[in-house]
């Protein structure tokens, strides 16, 4: 049987992601003996490429993936499908569904939504559509009934052992997007987040399986490894993300891990680290290993919001130390910080400036607080009509500006902020404030993206010499 995947990243906030969802979903398709096929849509103006696709490999099920900003995009599509192609049995799974599963109500064009980790039940839901009997009893899956009463049943229990699964599918043109796009390529080796932040998914997913956090688990070390070594046989890569929320929590995993990553990996990585699961034996062994760059999430200088709004239970003494023990080591850091959420003032925002530039992240970001609903905060934020709908469901602006009721004067403040975000932490570093102004300037001459380019052609050239010198 033929399943079309639809991947829409429409003025997305990550531009070039590799969706390691579907990438598993399309997995355990084939592993099951029927053909897929893929689509990615980055412009409304491509909905004829899908419907074209539609039109010429004619699909039984076309599964989309969805994140809130792209949902409404994904309904879009879904019903122009559905008008031309009206028996084609269409779903959606994803993170948006999960922790909002009434979102099936909100159009007739999607048949059923997957709710949670779906590979089996997906595997499951395919085998009773080829046999032609109902899907609508399979577990994971949510639907609206003849009544109009949206009826969600029971999950599988999470995966425990994550090697049963097949390692995401690569051979999907999206995986070469990706390495095109950023240049370096990604892996995901685990599954689940155990801390609870109020603005991210991870607890408002544990609320959806009844659990007290999204406790990870991983693939092991071995498997994780082999999977690395069978990407870059076949693609030239010179740089590598490990990209699990948190890297290497559980101690056992990551010392294993980062032992045979030294012994037969020889690209160097970076990965994503929370400041308290940091010390300086943690450090070292990711030195060894051949990590050269970390980032962290500092989302806030000042300890109320840090702590009680956003609940991420971590002291400012952790945050400095942990980058202290980075640049001791000679990683790079990348800082990750949050304003704008509903309690902050513009002092608190300062209290974040400060902190980034005594802590000297080798680069530094900025996110506007974009309250997704299904998580806790967000769903505060709903709850106390502290929200202009109106602007939360177009999306363009997602992180980029505030939806919330704020004066038009403090939105352009946190917009401010955000746009000068670098200028204000580096503005006494006199290094790094010539190389922005390079990149800027090369930037607007539209010859730094060629120069990226060009690093990135001769770094694969220089890997697969390597690679073919290594395997004479």
């Amino acid at each position: 049987m033929r399943v079309l995947f639809i991947y829409t990243n429409i003025n997305g906030f990550h531009e070039d992601t590799f969706p390691f969802g579907l990438a598993y979903i399309i997995s355990v398709t084939k592993r099951s003996g029927h053909e897929a096929d893929v689509v990615l849509v980055k412009t409304k103006e491509e909905y004829k490429l899908v419907l074209d696709t539609v039109r010429r490999f004619n699909p039984r099920v076309i599964g989309f993936t969805s994140v809130s900003s792209q949902f409404h995009f994904v309904k879009e599509i879904a019903a122009l499908i559905k008008r031309d192609f009206p028996n084609k049995i269409i779903v959606c799974g994803g993170v948006h569904t999960t922790i909002n599963p009434g979102c099936v109500a909100e159009t007739k064009a999607i048949d059923a939504v997957f709710v949670g980790e779906s590979e089996q039940s997906f595997v499951e839901f395919l085998e009773a559509v080829e046999k032609g009997r109902s899907y609508k009893h399979i577990d994971n899956i949510a639907y609206v009934s003849k009544s109009g009463k949206v009826i969600k049943n029971r999950l599988k229990p999470l995966i425990t052992n994550l090697d049963i699964l097949p390692p995401p599918d690569r051979s999907i043109s999206l995986f070469e997007h990706t390495l095109n796009s950023v240049g370096y390529a990604p892996f995901f080796f685990s599954r689940g987040c155990p801390y609870l932040c109020t603005y991210c998914s991870n607890h408002a997913i544990a609320k959806a399986y009844g659990l007290p956090c999204n406790r990870p688990r991983y693939r092991s070390p071995e498997a994780s490894i082999r999977e690395i070594e069978e990407v870059i046989e076949k693609y030239p890569i010179s740089k590598i993300a490990i990209v699990d929320d948190i890297f290497g929590i559980n101690k056992k995993w990551r010392r294993e891990f980062c032992e045979k990553y030294k012994k037969r990996i020889k690209i160097r990585f970076f990965c994503l680290l929370r400041a308290n699961v940091i010390d300086e034996e943690f450090v070292a062994m990711l030195r060894e290993a051949g990590c050269y760059r970390v980032s962290m999430g500092v989302e806030s200088g000042n300890d109320y919001v840090r702590n009680t709004i956003m609940n991420r239970r971590m002291r400012t003494e952790q945050i400095i130390r942990a980058f202290a023990l980075l640049h001791k080591y000679g990683l790079q850091t990348n800082a990750l910080n949050i304003i704008g959420t509903p309690g902050e003032t513009e002092d608190m925002i300062w209290d974040t400036i400060r902190l980034n530039r005594k802590i000297r992240p080798t680069s530094s970001g900025v996110n506007i607080f974009y309250p997704y609903r299904g998580t806790k905060l967000g769903d505060y934020c709903f709850e106390k009509g502290l929200v202009n709908e109106k602007l939360y469901y177009d999306f363009s602006n997602e992180r980029r500006s505030s939806v919330l009721n704020y004066p038009a004067e403090y939105k352009q403040r946190l917009i401010y902020y955000r746009q000068n975000w670098e200028k204000l932490i580096y503005r006494y570093d006199i290094v790094v404030r010539l190389k922005m102004f390079i990149k800027a300037l090369l930037t607007r001459l539209h010859i730094w993206g060629q120069l990226v380019k060009i690093k990135r052609m001769v770094l694969g050239y220089i890997y697969a010499k390597r690679r073919a010198a290594e395997q004479l």
